[in-house]
This record gives C-alpha cells, sequence and structure tokens, in this order.
C-alpha cells in the first residue's frame, strides 16, 4: 500500500487532522467520510479503511479525516448537517493540494458521513461522483437526496437495522441515472469480516464510472 501521511487543514476556526494517500499525482482524489462521532465513529474504522484501500488500489488519492471533536480534529461535534462543512474543508484541501491537482473529486460516505456527506456533495459541482455505504435512513431525514446527475452508487447490508429499506428505495427510485443500489445478503451495519465487499463494490464503481 502507497505510504499514507498524516494532514491537516482549516475547517472554519478549527483544525480537521486527517491522512492523505497519493499513489499517483494527478490522478483523481476520493474524500471519505466516517461514521457518528456520537458512536465511536473516527476515520480509523474497518470500512473507512476498505473503501481507503479500494481506490488507492486504482491509484487514486484518498483522503481520510476526523469530523470536528473527534481525535485531534478541534471544535466539537454537532451531529447536524451543519457538520457538512468539514466535508466542505475536507473537499477543499485535496482540490487545491499542490501534489496533487485532481482532474477530479470524488466522495464516498459510510453511515452517518453518507448524510452530511452527500448533503454537502449536492452542493459542490466538483464532486464528480459518490457512494453511500449503509446510509441510516431509518435515523436521518435523506429527503433532500432527489437530484444528483453525477454517478452515484448505494450499498447496504440486508440485515442493516439503522436502514430503512422502503425509505432508501424511494429515495433511490427518485434518484436520475448513472446509478446503482448494492444489497450485501447477511451483511448488518458494521461489515465486520466482509470488508472485502465493500473493498470490491467500491473498487468496481470507480473502476467503471467514475475513473
Amino acid at each position: 500500500m502507497p505510504t499514507e501521511t498524516p494532514v491537516t487543514f482549516p475547517s472554519g476556526d478549527v483544525t480537521i487532522e486527517g491522512r492523505l494517500t497519493v499513489p499517483k499525482p494527478a490522478a483523481a482524489a476520493v474524500v471519505i467520510c466516517h461514521p457518528h462521532p456520537s458512536y465511536g465513529g473516527s476515520m480509523d474504522n474497518n470500512v473507512v479503511y476498505a473503501v481507503r484501500d479500494a481506490v488507492t488500489s486504482l491509484d487514486l488519492s484518498a483522503l481520510i479525516f476526523n469530523f470536528r471533536g473527534v481525535g485531534k480534529s478541534g471544535g466539537r461535534s454537532t451531529g447536524e448537517l451543519v457538520d457538512a462543512r468539514d466535508v466542505g474543508a475536507a473537499v477543499d484541501f485535496v482540490a487545491n493540494h499542490p501534489d496533487i491537482k485532481p482532474p477530479a473529486v470524488y466522495l464516498v460516505g459510510y453511515s452517518y458521513g453518507a448524510w452530511v456527506g452527500l448533503f454537502h456533495a449536492l452542493a459542490d459541482a466538483r464532486i464528480g461522483a459518490w457512494a453511500a455505504i449503509s446510509p441510516p435512513t431509518g435515523m436521518f431525514d435523506f429527503s433532500y437526496l432527489v437530484a444528483s446527475p453525477v454517478p452515484k452508487l448505494i450499498v447496504c447490508g440486508d440485515s442493516d437495522y439503522f436502514v430503512a429499506m422502503d425509505e432508501l428505495q424511494g429515495i433511490y427510485n427518485r434518484l436520475p441515472e448513472p446509478k446503482r443500489l448494492v444489497t450485501v445478503k447477511g451483511a448488518d451495519h458494521f461489515y465486520w469480516g466482509q470488508e472485502s465487499v465493500i473493498k470490491d463494490e467500491i473498487a468496481d464503481f470507480f473502476t467503471k464510472k467514475a475513473t
């Protein structure tokens, strides 16, 4: 695996910590958003790592980061959509990084990271594709997710009790093409022991849709 480098960047008046992997300068970059801070979510997460490994195996750069109030990131998490500002700061960081100069920026959010991440992605024309892993439609309102012309992937487990499947299917049906919904048999919200499935689906998506 290419070297992962600790980085920091500003988000308003706080400093956010992250780790950046750059297998190939001038390739696209992927910002990866972690689960809910109030429930122990951080960038040090099995699904986050699986996504990072998938995209770097394609020579795409990967930024994982801690939302405010997590780890060494400053400030306090609100647990609300306002913390999408940290996602915007992460996108700014990779988009303007002099050693990367990515031709495109993509976004992957897991759980809470999907809720806040996609909220930012819909307002940022720089995001050329996105993937949502286990968007917790049983906990948060994803009704904002109705119009997104870029390539998109949604992955969830068929035993995920945080995902209201009827609600998720309704959201997916409203999204324009290109899109794909993948249901992982036997997986719950945490994917322990099934990280390879996440890696394969993310790698396949970015190979076909976004490289």
